[in-house]
């Protein structure tokens, strides 16, 4: 009898610790993904775009990107990389456009696209 009574106070002991350890290890093996941050999408953190830009005119064309001036060549294509929300525009007059205007914006949807103008 004395046994029997030691072996379920023991048991009782186990399932108490056990009972008490519980809630940190399910935290802890979450399958869910409600309590890991997805760090590989930080909010803050901004990747860059790449757009190629075509010019399809028979003549040299140049844009403006930041304070920088790229010359596009005659049906050549170059490709910038910037943050979504850069300006780029037109430093020399063109077809349908003149100069200091506002071609495009780089937009998350834009990457890897072309774009073409002359």
């Amino acid at each position: 009898m004395l046994r029997i009574t030691r072996m379920l106070a023991h048991s009782l002991a186990l399932f108490l610790v056990i009972g008490a350890m519980a809630p940190a290890a399910a935290n802890a093996l979450s399958l869910s993904k409600e309590g890991h941050p997805d760090t590989s999408a930080v909010p803050g953190q901004v990747s860059n775009i790449s757009v190629q830009i075509y010019n399809r005119g028979q003549t040299p064309q140049e844009i403006k990107m930041g304070g920088q001036t790229y010359t596009v060549q005659p049906h050549q294509t170059i490709t910038l990389k910037a943050a979504p929300g850069t300006d780029v525009y037109a430093d020399t007059p063109g077809n349908g456009y003149q100069k200091g205007e506002l071609l495009f914006k780089f937009a998350i949807s834009m990457n890897g696209a072309t774009v073409k103008f002359n």
